[in-house]
């Protein structure tokens, strides 16, 4: 009997003896960090965006392990004390952070982070990046591979920071369409662009002679067309023809162009700001997608001088004059054939697509007085007599769809091709 009172004693006085955690959880959270800490380096471009599947699924885990805090980190004597539960264990300094309360709050940004690999896994964060190149304030970075923000295809940018794939221009003679978004092709694929389908029109009429180059920009209005043309002139980009594309974006941003140094650097940085943005899947989805109207009321503030209504009607008619003369020069300067084309929109005074707005008008009588080719796009997609059906053409107030480019494309192609064949002849 003392020999069983005495085992018993000691059996009673004998901690349990606790099973030994693994330390596979907290290896895997190890992983998971580093799995989202260096994504970039194995998901490099656009071609590999699937694999944010990967810290997307990380993310996740690390939400888990804020909740089972002490399965995943419970090895570690520091965090074990301080999620510890019994009350005679003491608590260390500074446990208060890994506390329940705190543990859910980090889960909200757990969730956003989340959604933004979610997102990036269908290339949402591959958004058209700008640079500067001198007097061109922002133009499309070469090489590059991006998600179009509408019609959410795959699109490219070349070698020469034209929108499409890499183009062989030996031996062709080019045509240059400068442009905003409408000569971009906002809204449609690389294959359905204006540009793309005068390309497809020409090689039917005149295989192999001609390449079509895409130089339309986003924004882009008038001055910075001619900036644009002399950045390619300077990468060997020499175009017998140039169609020059009716911008509906004139009035304070061409001001940009006949700027000082310090307000270019300006503009400059206020460009790069907006890279990081659009770097970013979130504000892609949200702010460019969803709440587009908004955005565009807010832009002005991204981009100096976006909001043409700081300056007079006066001021902007005189400066829109000015910057149609200094192309029309520049194109005199380097013997390049000049072409007009004067794209309809939708006017909210007459509730009907036309050409009558203040700088149609304008673009119209200076290309006029010039005697320069001149297509009118309104004339080319009502050209089968439904001109009260025009809309179907559009996807919005002045973007085509693909199948308005199309047909603008083989109108233009026909408009082109005695300029082509005899540079003297000057169609209306």
């Amino acid at each position: 009997m003392p020999v069983i009172e005495t085992e018993l004693k000691q059996s009673q006085s004998t901690p349990p003896v606790q099973s030994k955690k693994s330390w596979t959880p907290f290896v895997i959270l190890v992983l998971a960090i580093l799995a989202i800490a260096c994504n970039r380096l194995y998901i490099p471009n656009i071609h590999y965006d699937l694999l944010n599947i990967i810290p997307l699924l990380a993310t996740l885990y690390i939400g888990y392990s804020l909740i089972a805090l002490d399965k995943v980190c419970g090895n570690i004597g520091f965090i074990s004390r301080a999620v510890s539960t019994d009350p005679n264990i003491r608590k260390p300094f500074g446990s208060f952070l890994f506390s329940p309360w705190l543990r859910s709050m980090l889960l909200l940004p757990v969730l956003i982070v989340v959604a933004e690999f979610g997102l990036r896994c269908v290339s949402y964060q591959r958004s058209e990046l700008y640079e500067r190149q001198g007097n061109l304030l922002y133009t499309p970075i070469p090489n590059q591979d991006y998600l179009e923000k509408i019609s959410l295809t795959e699109s490219k940018i070349n070698n020469y920071g034209l929108r499409g794939g890499s183009v062989a221009l030996s031996g062709k003679h080019i045509v240059l369409c400068l442009g905003d978004s409408v000569t971009y092709g906002y809204g449609v694929d690389d294959n359905h662009t204006y540009p793309a389908e005068l390309q497809k029109a020409l090689d039917q009429k005149f295989p192999g002679r001609y390449g079509v180059l895409n130089g339309g920009v986003d924004g882009y209005p008038t001055p910075f067309m001619r900036e644009k043309f002399l950045y390619l002139w300077s990468l060997g980009i020499h175009p017998e023809v140039v169609v020059v594309g009716y911008s509906f974006n004139e009035g304070g941003l061409g001001r940009f162009a006949y700027a000082d140094e310090k307000t270019k650097d300006i503009f400059a940085s206020r460009v790069r700001m907006k890279n990081k943005l659009r770097s970013i899947a979130l504000y892609n989805i949200i702010v460019e997608r969803w709440a587009r109207a908004s955005y565009n009321r807010m832009k002005k503030y991204m981009v100096p001088g976006t909001n043409s209504r700081s300056l007079s009607p006066d001021e902007v008619q005189t400066e829109y004059r000015k910057s149609l003369e200094d192309i029309y020069d520049t194109f005199e300067q380097y013997h390049v054939k000049p072409v007009f084309a004067l794209f309809t929109g939708y006017d909210g005074r007459t509730g009907q697509y036309d050409n009558q707005g203040p700088f149609q008008l304008k673009f119209r009588e200076f290309a006029e007085s010039k005697q320069l080719p001149l297509v009118f796009s309104k004339q080319v997609l009502s050209s089968d007599g439904q001109e009260s059906d025009i809309q179907k053409y559009f996807q919005d107030q002045c973007h085509m769809k693909e199948i308005g480019t199309q047909k603008f494309a083989q109108g233009l192609a026909g408009f082109l091709s005695p300029i082509l064949t005899n540079p003297s002849s000057s169609p209306r």
